[in-house]
């Protein structure tokens, strides 16, 4: 019996390994399997299989890096050596040995962007999405402009990203910003285009921008722009739908849209004088790690579905042009968009001042400490003019000099409540959003101390419409705020439908034991 199970064990592998379900594939799943490689895999499968010989000609998506070659240099107390060098034939790929000089990789560079000609022609379908890492030399030489001519005309590229990466600056010095963008009038005016991304490069003109009528999105990342440049590019986009700017240089002085098609905008490692915004059609605004005035902020934007504010960037910033202690505090930003510091019987000067930014908001995320009073008295506020909020995450931000910083600050204002601190949310009145729409609320960063247990037990004892509630406590949780935060457990629940997950820190089975601190 035992023999016989073998035996069909074996059997099964046999048949397994005989059977070639990759040569049984359909050409376009093989080729969407393949768009997701590199460009440089994607064409080494051709010495896979004679199935996978001519696959790469049709995948819908091209992705060239140079910096793949980076490795393969050898270290510079060597003098030769040989390297390996991806050919791109019409057929096949295959390694070639040449020796170069370890202190002067130009030749081989050269090779490996000349490469990207020899794939495109190659190449036998339109494309979907194409990306180019290239060195400063191939704008030089106007590589560039002649590769987003023949993928725009020829090929019909859907979404185009350039980034000019000097990773080989010890070879070939060049400015913080690469290379300025001079290219002619109206070249991405392409009807299939309709995504752009550049990196690292300055962008002084807006000429290229010229009726780019099909154009929906734009990233610009690591530019040196200037604002009446980028006010210039927007306005010449009809159909720009999403704009994302991150770490500028000190040229963007502000940034100023005026648009009825821009519904996403999202800025990042910016220091900035001022953001106006008036756009009818804006319905998402993220702002991270940003450095301005709060009082110039202007947003004129009714249909605002999602707002973050966070000063945590998103994107790596090898540049650290804001850092967190000169950043503009979240708590600033909302007291100006809710309109907290202004006079009563004020009256907007500006038509593009909005009353109430955040009446129709379905998302917030933002970054508050909730062990201080002030800006917990700022959350009430916000919620109280969110009339359809839907999801709420608040990142806890919190740090020894900024607490006593509020502390002395905003003393008279703590020592003004009618009530003891710890009964804000009981003694505040209900707030809309919490009663009849709130439905997703994480609070990240969490200690467990008195002041940020208070809005937990009230989302819980009064969210009717609550239906899951996450709690990502911190690092260096100690044994009294686990056990409090346990407390939330306990508590009586207002939606039948909540859920409560606590999402513990890796020492917390060491916490609990032995009732030390972690």
């Amino acid at each position: 019996m035992i023999v016989h199970q073998s035996s069909r064990k074996e059997s099964n592998c046999e048949t397994m390994a005989t059977d070639d379900f990759i040569s049984n594939l359909p050409d376009e799943v093989l080729a969407t399997i393949i768009s997701a490689l590199p460009s440089i895999e994607a064409i080494r499968t051709t010495i896979l299989s004679k199935r996978l010989k001519d696959v790469w000609r049709n995948v819908s998506r091209l992705d060239f890096d140079p910096k793949g070659v980076k490795k393969l240099f050898p270290a510079p107390n060597r003098r030769r050596s040989t390297v390996p060098v991806i050919q791109f034939g019409s057929n096949v790929c295959h390694d070639e040995g040449d020796d170069i000089d370890d202190t002067d990789p130009r030749e081989e560079i050269s090779r490996v962007v000349k490469n990207i000609d020899n794939v495109l022609l190659s190449h036998e379908r339109n494309l979907i999405s194409c990306r180019i890492v290239h060195l400063s030399n191939s704008y030089r030489s106007g590589d560039v402009e002649k590769w987003i001519k023949y993928l725009t005309s020829e090929k019909k590229v859907q979404e185009l990203a350039f980034l000019c990466d000097d990773f080989q600056h010890e070879f070939y010095p060049v400015s913080l910003f690469g290379w300025g963008l001079n290219l002619p009038s109206g070249i991405f005016s392409c009807r299939t285009l309709q995504s752009l991304e550049f990196t690292n490069y300055g962008i002084r003109f807006h000429r290229p921008f010229h009726h780019c009528h099909n154009l929906k999105t734009l990233k610009l990342y690591y530019c040196d722009i200037r604002t009446e440049t980028l006010e210039a590019i927007v306005s010449s986009c009809d159909f720009m739908e999403h704009l994302s700017v991150c770490s500028s240089t000190s040229s963007l002085k502000q940034v100023r849209i005026f648009s009825q098609t821009v519904k996403t905008v999202e800025l990042e490692s910016l220091d900035l004088e001022g953001i106006y915004l008036s756009t009818q059609s804006l319905g998402a605004l993220v702002l991270h790690s940003m450095k301005f005035p709060a009082k110039s902020l202007v947003i004129h934007a009714p249909n605002l579905r999602v707002f973050t504010a966070t000063r945590k960037p998103i994107t790596k910033n090898p540049y650290n042009f804001t850092r967190p202690s000169k950043q503009t505090k979240i708590a600033e930003i909302l007291e100006y968009c809710t309109h907290l510091l202004t006079p009563v019987n004020y009256k907007a000067s500006d038509p593009m001042e909005d009353p109430n930014l955040f009446k129709n908001l379905r998302e917030l995320t933002i970054d508050l400490d909730l062990n201080d009073r002030r800006e917990m008295l700022i959350l009430c506020i916000v919620l109280q003019r969110c009339l359809s909020l839907h999801q709420l995450e608040i990142n806890i931000e919190e740090s020894r000099s900024e607490i006593e910083e509020a502390t002395r600050d905003y003393s008279s204002v703590n020592s003004r409540l009618p009530y003891p601190e710890t009964k804000l949310w009981e003694q505040r009145e209900l707030c809309d959003c919490i009663t009849f729409t709130l439905r997703q609320v994480s609070i990240k960063g969490f200690n467990g101390k008195d002041g940020e247990m208070e809005f937990p037990r009230h989302l819980i004892t009064k969210g009717d419409k609550l239906e899951r509630l996450e709690i990502w406590c911190n690092h260096d949780w100690s044994s009294e705020g686990g056990k409090a935060t346990l407390g939330l457990l306990s508590l009586p629940r207002s939606s039948i439908d909540v859920s409560i997950l606590l999402k513990p820190p890796p020492n917390l089975l060491v916490v609990l034991e032995d009732g030390s601190q972690p």
